[in-house]
């Protein structure tokens, strides 16, 4: 019988870390490294062995099909039995994990906790062979930072107060004014997990309680009523809601610039450091030299730079966590259905690498997605392909192509000049279907375009995007340029044929115009 599944969160408090604590927990981190190590060692090995094998390739080359039809069964049932054959599933490398329990690893790492690492070396690999992740890398000293159980009652538990970990009792700061934590602590703990960060180069522990139920809500942060429009870039965001027609187009985490530029600044001073340290490690023109191995001398000077250079990371990727956290909050806000575009993220990586590392995108999406979930909201991701937002005029239908660096709207029936970002935002609301409903964006359209053209002229400037393009209709009326249009290509209305560029999309001729 299946186990009913219920929903969770992460409640996090800090542990009472004494000398000796500290002491017993980093060599319980690093031999839970070890079996990592070897673990995953192991799930390479046998994900070779499986693609050399000759019913793998015979399901690979089985036809795709559906999902839930009787082809795409027969190709995952094939696929099942080539991994049975060559034991390449969770529960068989939880068998192989078994003899580290018989070792001398077992005095200081429960079977339970040896068990999740092996499923969390197994997890890696299999995302690796399904293609949706890198090949996944070896622990090396000092780099394995958690640990957690199966369950709480046995292993690493969680009692009242305190840890328990074989022989191992660590209490726990509990501050009883944070409601956060009170919360947490008053729902069913399934299981337990210990967290280790360097903070200012030194370890600080912590423990992670996963519990039943959903997450604290402070009272502020309500769910609002009505539509909300995104369009999330890797640098800039555009936020268009049905509350009081609320619009806002901003760069997406604006505050981390400055500490972007710290990061730079520290980058610049180790690589000064490694060249005047290494000066025969470098050819003529300042590149590193390739093809021999290379010993690097790391001066006092270059290693306390590092150390800086990890503790202004790790403080940028909890400021970026609160500002994700904060933005997700203040769209909830504002309306219980969030529409935006489904986006390759790690297109983004490729494309835009730098932006990327230090805003994610990414990460805010999921964070979402998560919130909304537990706030009773709906988030809905639609194609890019079939609604062409930054494409569409919504006053006359017309579809035309922009590059990336066209940020702004300016179409021939005299609509414009709007930022595109915030354009999008304003059309994602209006999106049912993977469909674009122009109709119902026309007639709305009179009592929002002053709004646009305000929220456009006033963030454009000091984001450097440039001003837009001289409209070439500009000394004719909207309604002269409608008329000149119709029946041209750029033109589409309800009353007449939609061309190619424009099949996917409903139009209609707009009588305000």
């Amino acid at each position: 019988m299946a186990t009913e599944k219920h929903s969770s969160f992460v409640c996090e408090i800090p542990l009472k870390d004494t000398p000796a604590i500290e002491r017993h927990l980093l060599v319980r981190l690093d031999c839970a490294r070890m079996v990592y190590n070897a673990c995953l060692g192991e799930s390479l090995k046998r994900l070779n062995i499986l693609r050399e094998s000759e019913q793998y390739r015979e399901a690979l080359n089985m036809p795709k099909a559906a999902s839930g039809t009787k082809t795409a069964k027969d190709r995952t049932a094939a696929f099942r039995e080539a991994n049975k054959e060559v034991g390449f599933s969770e529960y068989d490398l939880h068998a192989y994990a078994k003899q580290f329990g018989h070792s001398w690893l077992g005095q200081h790492l429960d079977s339970l906790t040896i068990q999740k690492i092996a499923s969390r070396a197994f997890n890696a690999v299999q995302q690796y062979s399904f293609g949706k992740k890198g090949k996944p890398r070896f622990k090396g000293k000092g780099s394995f930072d958690s640990v957690e159980g199966k369950t709480n009652t046995s292993g690493i538990v969680w009692r009242k107060d305190r840890v328990a970990w074989s022989g191992l009792v660590i209490p726990a700061m509990i501050d009883s004014k944070d409601e956060v934590i009170k919360h947490g602590l008053s729902c069913r703990v399934k299981y337990v997990r210990i967290v280790r960060r360097k903070i200012s180069a030194k370890n600080r522990f912590y423990v992670q309680l996963i519990c039943e139920g959903v997450p604290y809500r402070k009272p502020k942060n309500t769910t609002g009523d009505g539509r909300v429009g995104l369009d999330l870039g890797p640098s800039n965001s555009a936020i268009s809601a049905d509350t009081d027609n609320h619009m806002k187009l901003e760069k997406f985490c604006e505050p981390l610039d400055g500490r972007q530029k710290e990061i730079r600044r520290l980058q610049r001073k180790m690589d000064r450091s490694r060249r005047a340290n290494n000066p025969d490690n470098y050819n003529t023109d300042k590149t590193i030299k390739k093809g021999i191995n290379l010993e690097w001398e790391n001066s006092k000077i270059y290693q306390k730079t590092r150390s800086s250079l990890a503790e202004v990371r790790r403080a940028q990727a909890e400021h970026r966590k609160s500002l994700h956290g904060n933005m997700v909050n203040r769209i909830i806000r504002l309306g219980d259905v969030i529409k935006l575009e489904k986006l390759s993220y790690r297109s983004f990586q490729k494309n835009y690498g730098k932006s990327v590392s230090f805003r994610g995108p990414g990460t805010f999406v999921s964070i979402l997605r998560r919130k909304a979930v537990n706030a009773g909201a709906e988030v809905i991701e639609f194609s890019t392909y079939h609604t062409r937002l930054s494409q569409t005029c919504p006053a006359c239908g017309a579809i035309q192509k922009k590059t990336l660096s066209e940020r702004w709207h300016v179409c021939e029936c005299g609509f414009g000049p709007i930022q595109r970002d915030i354009l999008s935002a304003w059309l994602a609301k209006y999106v049912e279907n993977n469909r674009l409903d122009v109709r119902q964006a026309q007639v709305d359209l009179p009592g929002v375009e002053l709004l646009l053209r305000a929220v456009s002229s006033e963030i454009q400037p000091a984001m450097g995007q440039g001003q837009p393009k001289p409209n070439l209709a500009m000394g004719q009326s909207r309604s002269q340029r409608i008329e000149g249009m119709i029946g041209s290509e750029a033109y589409c209305g309800a009353t007449h044929g939609c061309d190619k560029r424009a099949a996917n999309l409903t139009f209609s001729k707009n009588p305000r115009l």
